[in-house]
């Protein structure tokens, strides 16, 4: 096989190599959004709780502070008593701390309510809490592991195009003009194989006698239609061959 069309195909293999090597450290930031979305939503709904929760607090204190004030004015009240010298005064004197009490008695059962909502918000609250802190746990692991698996992808990513200088350097300028025109045109698809007189980039016929040419693997031919390097693949004992004399470089 001809020695340039032998290091297109290295070219190419290292080329896809560096490809996939690219588009799965660009994944990996995608990767952990989708951790980092169920824990955005977690805690979004822990924090919505946490300030109903506040509010609730906020919420009986006033009740409390309403309901001490009220009983400071019924104490007054009572404390009168002694003052009040007809039975009429009495009388309105009664109904009007009755009034109070009543609206102390209404006032305790609201703040009942207040304090078994909170009861109830207090547990939401904790059980959420639990549910931000393992989301966040998994995902701290799941950066930490990620991030390992990136950082050992841009190594290979690396010596992969450490490689592809060293191919380069033994290409003839113009085979790797083309190489690179094409790369930007077909992607990781320039270097491709003829078989039973058919390109298989394009699917289109080749020629008898340039099939027969490609056949001998002594010159670089391309695609009359799709313009992509051609080659037939050995027998099994050629292509061991070739794989030896590749790898002796």
């Amino acid at each position: 096989m001809n020695e340039q069309l032998k290091f297109l195909i290295e070219l190419q293999k290292l080329d896809s190599s560096i490809i996939s090597m690219a588009e799965k450290i660009e994944m990996i930031p995608r990767k952990l959004d989708q951790f980092n979305s169920p824990l955005k939503q977690l805690n979004e709904l822990f924090q919505k709780t946490k300030t109903k929760y506040s509010a609730l607090i906020k919420k009986k204190k006033d009740k409390d502070l309403q309901l001490d004030e009220m009983q400071d004015k019924i104490n007054k009240l009572k404390s009168r008593s002694g003052d009040i010298k007809t039975n009429k005064e009495y009388e309105a004197h009664l109904r009007e701390i009755q009034g109070f009490e009543k609206n102390v008695s209404k006032m305790e059962d609201e703040l009942i309510a207040v304090m078994e909502e909170l009861e109830t918000f207090e547990k939401e609250l904790k059980a959420e809490e639990m549910n931000v802190k393992k989301a966040e746990e998994d995902y701290k692991m799941q950066e930490k592991t990620l991030g390992g698996e990136q950082e050992k992808l841009k190594a290979e990513l690396e010596t992969e195009k450490a490689k592809r200088k060293d191919f380069i350097s033994r290409l003839d300028e113009e085979y790797y003009t083309q190489y690179m025109n094409l790369l930007k045109r077909y992607g990781d698809n320039v270097v491709v194989e003829a078989k039973n007189e058919i390109c298989l980039g394009c699917n289109t016929n080749i020629p008898p006698q340039l099939y027969n040419d490609l056949k001998k693997g002594d010159v670089l031919y391309n695609c009359f239609f799709c313009k992509r390097f051609l080659y037939i693949n050995p027998p099994a004992e050629s292509a061991n061959q070739t794989e030896a004399s590749t790898a002796a470089y």
